[in-house]
């Protein structure tokens, strides 16, 4: 289930758990759905923030100087592998492309009139009709031909080529982010005329504790949370480690790739994340996130369900986390155990010792959860 849907479905739940919680009286049991706290194999994860940059970025240049004459794009198109971007006036080049064409033909017949006399002096030669002089010389002229129509043909495919230079296009699929020519401008060679940012991958650049940099290694998997984007969480994979430390913080760059297929993340956005560092995994007791309450003093609770005389109630108990895996978070610190019940959705107004009434839980938040 994605979690859009799930926290449309929260949101909704929630609220008829607020609307049914209103039903009852005083002391009546209080509706919440519940969740299980189970053993899972972890890796020890290191927390780092970062910042998100394009995979690949390129300032887009002629290689050709000359007039713009027509322009493509404008900022914010994406455009696609190969796509023009502008055509500079390319007449004068295609002028030129046209007279190789011509050497090219008029070296074509020299050729090949020098093939026919050739051939005709070898056979006079076979009769003593020709002299010897006179058909080695006929021979030499069939070369030189040759090699001056591959001349031709050289020069040809050079003017064609410089049309073609007249023409910019996008060397892979992006989105245009800045534009520097317009139509009617004179460009150089080296001048940037757009740039041009890949968006289907995302890098995020964080700083390694010098303490941590043996511990990772490129294809580490890293769990990703973005502050624009705070109810979603991306998986994505260590890049590279770059051996070029901060001498002050001691720290080291360290790049991390993710997929960005719907184009949600841009670059110069905040990133939070967890990355797992290597050496063994460890089993852990692990809670829902949505079953952890942060309080007001920076302490985290949970809200187990159990019986007491016969009736199923909710007491809090104070718990620290630790490690994430997904939507759920490893508890460091707790008086919890594999198989306890805990409450999921519902938790915001119980009170120690009041009692509660189990409501279903859907089947997609169930696999959503990894029940």
């Amino acid at each position: 289930m994605c979690i859009r849907n799930r926290s449309a479905w929260q949101a909704s739940t929630l609220a008829l758990l607020c609307c049914a919680a209103s039903v009852f009286a005083d002391g009546s049991p209080s509706p919440v759905t519940l969740a299980e706290v189970t053993t899972e194999t972890l890796r020890e994860q290191v927390a780092l923030s970062g910042t998100t940059e394009a995979s690949r970025r390129a300032a887009l240049s002629p290689r050709v100087e000359g007039l713009v004459t027509e322009l493509f794009v404008d900022e914010g198109d994406v455009v696609e592998q190969g796509a023009r971007v502008l055509q500079m006036d390319a007449r004068l080049a295609e002028l030129d492309t046209e007279a190789a064409a011509a050497r090219v033909q008029e070296a074509e017949a020299r050729h090949g009139d020098s093939i026919r006399i050739r051939d005709e002096l070898l056979s006079l030669k076979k009769g003593r009709h020709a002299s010897e002089t006179e058909t080695q010389s006929a021979i030499a002229n069939v070369e030189m031909t040759a090699a001056a129509l591959s001349a031709e043909r050289a020069a040809l495919s050079r003017a064609r080529e410089l049309v073609q230079r007249h023409a910019l296009a996008a060397p892979f699929a992006g989105m245009v982010v800045a534009k520097q020519v317009e139509v009617g401008e004179w460009v150089q060679r080296d001048d940037a005329a757009v740039e041009l940012l890949a968006l289907n991958r995302v890098r995020i650049r964080a700083n390694l504790p010098q303490r941590d940099y043996a511990r990772v290694v490129a294809g580490a998997k890293a769990q990703v949370r973005f502050d624009a984007l705070p109810e979603r969480e991306f998986v994505g994979e260590v890049l590279a480690r770059i051996a070029s430390g901060d001498e002050r913080s001691r720290s080291f760059p360290l790049l991390i790739e993710l997929p960005n297929p719907d184009g949600i993340l841009a670059p110069g956005m905040s990133a939070r994340v967890s990355v797992e560092l290597a050496g063994e995994a460890s089993e852990a007791l692990t809670v829902p996130r949505d079953a952890v309450i942060a309080k007001s003093d920076g302490s985290r609770e949970v809200w187990q369900v159990r019986l007491d005389d016969g009736v199923q109630k909710a007491y809090p108990v104070p718990v620290e986390i630790g490690r994430a895996s997904g939507d759920r978070l490893e508890l460091v610190r707790g008086d919890l155990e594999a198989g306890d019940q805990v409450v999921l959705l519902g938790n915001e107004r119980l009170r120690p010792g009041q009692s509660v009434s189990p409501q279903d839980v859907p089947v997609d938040l169930r696999v959503s959860n990894g029940e």
